[in-house]
């Protein structure tokens, strides 16, 4: 090195009584930490309603570990909106384990026995600059989602059917998702192309074995348009667990005879545990994309 090097090494680096090496420092470490608070995805870029730019700012990135790619698509969309980008998202909660939702129960705190953190599919979160009301109000506009309000400086976000609750109306000590009540199908996407499947999983399950029938109605602009058998068995799958639900998929090529239309899928139930149970249900929307 240098004897010019050794100068600007010693003038820039000092760590005692150097105010350019501190300032110096400073500069680097805020670099270092905004480009680790901002994660990118592109893997499922396009294929959601509701999506941002593909860059989610965020402080705790390892908090987005077993969140779906609808979530995160969704969560990059509000920031978007109500921050440009720029408010730094914090997530308090996102996937949880069996175990440790049944643990929260037992300490009385709010989570629900059908919990959508148990699929990935909720996360509690604060957003640097934006109030928790205004995301609230935000989010239940959209009526695309399910959205939770304290009072506090966290919200409740998940993708289930579109329903919002504060502390007030909050149903979480009740027995509304015992016996199956709340259970709900969702594909894994929103916007599909020719050649692939239409998967989905049927979540907010408290109660197994049941059954699925074979049969599904393909939903049409909210009419019935055709079935389709899920596979060459039975006529009643059952489905004995958690990772049995999320198993699920139709050939889009069974489907492309549609046009361009907005559908879902009506799933009916076989071998109930219980008659609270619903005969059957309805999926989110989606649709097929046949022209670029």
């Amino acid at each position: 090195m240098t004897p010019f090097q050794q100068g600007l090494k010693s003038t820039f680096f000092r760590q005692k009584n150097g105010i350019w090496g501190e300032m110096m420092k400073s500069w680097f470490a805020g670099i270092f930490l905004f480009f680790l608070s901002v994660t990118t995805f592109a893997a499922d870029e396009g294929r959601f309603f509701y999506h941002g730019n593909g860059k989610l700012k965020i402080s705790n990135a390892s908090k987005l570990r077993g969140l779906s790619p609808r979530l995160i698509a969704l969560l990059d969309y509000l920031q978007e909106q109500l921050s440009h980008g720029n408010g730094t998202i914090k997530i308090l909660s996102g996937y949880r384990s069996p175990q440790y939702n049944e643990n929260l129960r037992k300490q009385g705190r709010l989570a629900g026995k059908a919990s959508l953190h148990l699929e990935g599919m909720a996360a509690d979160f604060v957003m640097e600059g934006v109030s928790a009301k205004r995301m609230w109000e935000y989010a239940r506009q959209l009526n695309c989602c399910g959205v939770g309000f304290y009072h506090g400086n966290a919200i409740h976000l998940d993708t289930g059917p579109p329903r919002f609750w504060d502390e007030t109306t909050s149903k979480v000590y009740t027995d509304i998702s015992t016996h199956n009540k709340q259970i709900y199908a969702v594909t894994r996407y929103d916007i599909y192309h020719p050649g692939e499947n239409l998967v989905f999983q049927i979540v907010r399950a408290t109660e197994y074995p049941f059954g699925i029938k074979n049969e599904v109605r393909i939903m049409k602009n909210g009419e019935e348009w055709k079935k389709v058998r899920l596979d060459n068995k039975g006529d009643c799958i059952v489905v004995h667990n958690r990772e049995e639900a999320q198993q699920f998929a139709i050939p889009i090529s069974q489907l492309l005879d549609g046009g361009a239309q907005q559908f879902s899928i009506q799933i009916s139930f076989c071998d109930k545990p219980s008659d609270e149970m619903p005969d059957q249900i309805l999926s989110n929307p989606f649709v097929i994309v046949t022209q670029e």
